[in-house]
């Protein structure tokens, strides 16, 4: 008999959550599992995607903490009339109201992703807490994408027994461009023979985009001819633009918005690099290792479990713009050393970090939590 579990998750614009589970509801196994889906309206363009693969989909109008009562509703129904044994929730937008209405719809096990581990408004990182681990007495599982944010929920009280890690995974095969998108990407100005370092990720306070303008302007002093990618859109964009302006490196600079084929265009970088203030265990990372591509990044949550030091990349301390400059301008002017890593990168996702790894991982985690409801 299938096992019947229902994801439930928030993200503003399709990006690294959106990611992590379509990988998840596309790879676990069909024939132990009837997989059905509650995302938010925003994006409910993807709902074909989620369709195509035969997942059962429901957009609903959500917001970060308020839901519209119509969803609150439709979603108490929904869990009392289906009877779900699993009822998974990811994201920290989703989890405090979902996990509620799971539990007063008396859903048999509920599971949930943060993601990340951190809030924008540092100042009220103390309630976040005590909300967290009040929520976690009718939680059955957390599932922590880095044994960083692991350690963290733990330290606010919560059982280590709540607390499993499985990292994000991904294929590990790389991403091949086509002809027609090499031509695209140099359509949109980008010349191919010269150093290209990239970043992927959207134009918000947490990925910091402004310390990449920043690092850029001072790379470009030694090396005039290198250009710089930011691809994503979000909040900071026309911030974003004035600072190019100002930091007068607009020959240099390309702002090329949200790209669907994203993945792909990162195999024409020399680098990659993440800027974030904080960040779970960040699939654009994941997506650098597959393309064999040395990686820069700051050193924040699961992002030194990604990236080791030295070996397939760099690590900085947060917003310490000039240690950034100094490892982009050491790889960029050691040809060898950016493909070696980059390949070590490779070797090190396929280790560690790869997308079986993280289906079995989450399949024997749910096995376990059925077995458990059939046992009691």
């Amino acid at each position: 008999m299938k096992r019947k579990v229902l994801y439930i998750y928030y993200e503003p614009q399709r990006g690294g959550q959106t990611t992590h589970v379509l990988n998840l509801v596309r790879n676990l196994d069909k024939n132990k599992f009837e997989i059905s889906l509650i995302f938010p309206m925003q994006l409910v363009q993807n709902q074909s995607m989620f369709n195509r693969i035969g997942i059962m989909s429901d957009p609903l109008p959500m917001r970060k903490l308020l839901w519209n009562p119509k969803s609150i509703v439709k979603l108490f129904q929904l869990i009392r009339k289906e009877n779900f044994d699993i009822v998974h929730v990811h994201s920290q937008e989703a989890g405090v109201l979902a996990r509620f209405v799971s539990k007063i719809a008396r859903a048999n096990k509920i599971v949930y992703t943060p993601q990340c581990t951190n809030i924008r408004r540092t100042n009220l990182s103390w309630l976040y807490h005590v909300v967290e681990k009040l929520l976690s007495y009718f939680t059955d599982m957390i599932i922590s994408v880095s044994e960083y944010d692991r350690q963290r929920i733990i330290q606010w009280g919560i059982p280590p027994s709540k607390v499993i890690t499985i990292h994000n995974g991904i294929d590990s095969e790389g991403n091949n461009i086509p002809d027609d998108d090499a031509t695209k990407l140099q359509s949109l100005g980008l010349d191919l023979k010269v150093p290209l370092v990239m970043q992927v990720g959207r134009l918000s306070h947490q990925k910091n985009p402004l310390m990449f303008i920043e690092g850029a302007s001072k790379v470009v002093r030694q090396i005039p001819e290198c250009h710089f990618a930011l691809i994503g859109d979000g909040p900071l964009k026309n911030e974003v633009e004035r600072c190019i302006q100002v930091h007068g490196i607009h020959d240099n600079f390309f702002c090329l918005g949200w790209q669907e084929n994203a993945k792909e265009l990162m195999t024409l970088a020399d680098i990659i690099t993440l800027t974030s203030r904080w960040e779970g265990l960040p699939h654009v990372l994941l997506e650098a290792m597959a393309c064999s591509r040395p990686i820069v990044t700051t050193q924040v949550n699961g992002c030194s479990e990604l990236v080791k030091h030295g070996a397939n990349g760099y690590l900085v301390p947060n917003n310490d713009v000039n240690l950034w400059v100094s490892y982009i301008l050491d790889l960029l002017q050691d040809q060898e050393k950016a493909i070696r890593m980059g390949e070590l990168g490779n070797a090190r996702l396929k280790e560690m970090f790869s997308l079986q790894q993280m289906i079995t991982k989450t399949e024997k985690l749910y096995d376990n939590l059925i077995a458990d409801q059939i046992c009691n």
